[in-house]
This record gives C-alpha cells, sequence and structure tokens, in this order.
C-alpha cells in the first residue's frame, strides 16, 4: 500500500507544495514548513529574537487582517465624502479605529513569533467553524495547550483554512511560542495557515 502523499502550504510565504518536500524549509522563503506528519514534532525555534518573512509581516499586519483591511477601506471611501458632503467624517473615524485595532491584532501576533519563549504544546481539540464560510468551505478551530515557564497551563486557540488540518490529531504535540510576560499572546511554530 503507498503511503498518502501529503501538500503542504509555507505558513509564511504561502507557496503551496502538493507533495512534501525533501528540504524541511520553504525553496522561497526560508522559513521552516509545518511537520511531514503528525508523528513529528518539528525542530525547536530558535531562540530570540527570530527573523520573520518581510512578506509574512505585512500578511498578518495588512493583507489577512479582517480589521486593517477594513479600517483602510473605510478611509479611503470616507475621505472624499468629508469634502463632498460631510459626513464623511463618521468613515473615516469608524475605519480609523478599526484599522488601529487590527494593528494592535497584528502586532501582538508578530511579537509572539519573533519573541515569544518557545515550549511544549498539545493540540486538544480541532473542530470546524460553521459560523464562518466562503465559498462553501468552513475554516477549522485548533485549540492547543501549553506550559508557561511558571508551570501555569495556559489554552489558546487559532483559525485555519488549510484543509490538510484533516490530517491533524487530538493529543498531536506542536511547539507554542508565548510572551513570558503576557502567556495570552501565543502562536503554534511554524505558524498554522
Amino acid at each position: 500500500m503507498l503511503p498518502i502523499q501529503r501538500s503542504v502550504t509555507c505558513p509564511w510565504c504561502r507557496t503551496y507544495y502538493a507533495s512534501y518536500p525533501i528540504s524541511p524549509n520553504c525553496v522561497n522563503c526560508g522559513g521552516p514548513l509545518p511537520k511531514a506528519s503528525s508523528a513529528e514534532k518539528g525542530e525547536k525555534p530558535d531562540g530570540p529574537p527570530r527573523v520573520l518573512p518581510k512578506k509574512y509581516i505585512n500578511q498578518v499586519m495588512y493583507w489577512r487582517n479582517t480589521y486593517t483591511l477594513l479600517g483602510i477601506i473605510f478611509m479611503v471611501v470616507g475621505t472624499p465624502f468629508i469634502l463632498a458632503f460631510g459626513f464623511g467624517l463618521i468613515f473615516v473615524g469608524v475605519g480609523y479605529f478599526s484599522y488601529k485595532q487590527g494593528i494592535k491584532i497584528g502586532n501582538k501576533k508578530i511579537q509572539a513569533l519573533s519573541n515569544g519563549i518557545a515550549t511544549d504544546g498539545i493540540i486538544t481539540d480541532i473542530s470546524k467553524d460553521t459560523t464562518q464560510s466562503i465559498n462553501g468551505r468552513n475554516p477549522f478551530i485548533i485549540q492547543y495547550v501549553f506550559t508557561t515557564k511558571d508551570g501555569i497551563e495556559q489554552t489558546d486557540s487559532i483559525t485555519s483554512w488549510d484543509d490538510n488540518n484533516i490530517f491533524r490529531e487530538n493529543g498531536e504535540e506542536i511547539w507554542v511560542v508565548y510572551i513570558a510576560e503576557n502567556p495570552t499572546i501565543s502562536s503554534p511554530w511554524p505558524p498554522i495557515v
């Protein structure tokens, strides 16, 4: 019986590989790829500060950040209405606060990935989020748990649209990076697409 060929998407630059490449790093950006199977935990992340690909930072901060994207759209649409009708200031105000919220959320994720302490984590639950849908597809909600250096157990979750998450299992070991001063800011390593 032939083994199932798993595809993989680079979490840093979104390069798609139809089958897992020989190299553990992405050919385009050099970032570490997710492990080939759930039996492999992968290599422990380097110590902080970690250099993240610029393209990935831009995606987290702007192009894949709903708050930031909506904020930019509202500000761009509202600006001409200020001059023409005067009520565009409402659009600009809502856009500005949405943009600021998106930047705050993006900074937390980047901070965890670049400056977080690495620790062992375990996936505790994988489920479909039926409250969201794009083209009939629902994302996965992946819940994980890790223990901080102070011995406190912390639970967090991430939403992912990657269909390869169907291969993940409860109890699967992963690396987690978190901010020591605020363990509620965490992320799996490498990030889950």
